[in-house]
């Protein structure tokens, strides 16, 4: 720790990691807030509003695993096989993450909805 650049690459690192996990949280309670609201009030609307926003919480962690670096499971010199191959691995972990995600935030407001009981 006494070596200042470690010290900077750890603390840039550090930061961009909170960072992405700041705006992963932000959007899960902004899609959690509208399927609770899709939940409390039925109807299209809101229903609606609800498959939007979950639509771009897929696209905001799919931004993160397809369209920036790629988790390698091969190296850069690759055939193009392989290289398609880990795309789709990329694809999968990005579905995996988004069901966790949904699967997460579902289980909040169902909580939240039993919380506050019926009215």
């Amino acid at each position: 720790m006494a070596d200042q650049a470690f010290r900077h690459r750890l603390g840039r690192n550090f930061e961009a990691f909170v960072g992405e996990a700041f705006q992963v949280v932000r959007w899960a309670l902004i899609v959690g807030f509208a399927q609770l609201l899709a939940t409390r009030f039925p109807g299209l609307g809101f229903r609606a509003l609800h498959l939007a926003l979950a639509a771009l919480l897929f696209g905001y962690l799919a931004s993160r695993f397809l369209l920036r670096p790629e988790i390698r499971f091969f190296p850069d010199d690759a055939p193009r096989w392989q290289r398609l191959l880990q795309s789709i691995g990329n694809l999968l972990i990005c579905i995996v993450a988004f069901a966790l995600v949904l699967w997460g935030i579902g289980a909040i407001v169902d909580g939240l909805a039993d919380y506050r009981g019926p009215e």
